[in-house]
């Protein structure tokens, strides 16, 4: 990462409600889906306004290549079912642009951990293991792939648990 590189972020919408983006003079970025995430923020305040007028928050959308990439590796951690499409869509811009990305969310810092997107939280330390949730049976417990709800075995709706490795 350049110089200037490390001076811009990518903000995710717990980052604006720490209140990060207005408390920096730093270039941030997110996407319109976080943008319209934080309406009740845009309606109360002109900040955001004055931060895009002011050029340190610029919207901007990634590229599809780089959302697929973070859904396929949602997918696979097992967090995809708890990614908004802000999720997912500031994730690929991190990856995209291969910027720091502001967030307190734990998915967003599992997924984005396991894509080598380095995560700054605001609140508390940060992702230190990476996980990968897998859908199990309490009835009968069994485990199943990603992307199961029910069991196919007694029909009982599955729950998640994880197994853990080092970030």
């Amino acid at each position: 990462m350049s110089s200037s590189a490390s001076e811009e972020f990518i903000v995710d919408s717990t980052a604006f409600y720490m209140g990060f983006p207005f408390q920096s003079s730093l270039k941030c970025y997110t996407t319109k889906a976080v943008y319209d995430e934080i309406e009740h923020i845009k309606k109360s305040y002109y900040r955001l306004q004055a931060l895009i007028d002011a050029g340190n928050l610029t919207l901007r959308e990634p590229d599809q290549p780089f959302v697929k990439k973070v859904i396929f590796c949602a997918n696979n951690t097992g967090d995809k079912c708890r990614l908004s499409l802000a999720d997912i869509m500031v994730i690929a811009l991190a990856l995209q642009m291969d910027r720091i990305l502001i967030s307190d969310d734990y998915a967003v810092g599992n997924v984005s951990a396991n894509l080598k997107v380095q995560v700054k939280s605001i609140s508390f330390n940060g992702i230190k293991e990476l996980r990968k949730w897998m859908p199990f049976c309490s009835a009968c417990h069994k485990s199943f792939q990603p992307g199961t709800n029910e069991c196919r075995i007694c029909g009982s709706k599955l729950r998640r648990r994880y197994k853990t490795h080092r970030a």
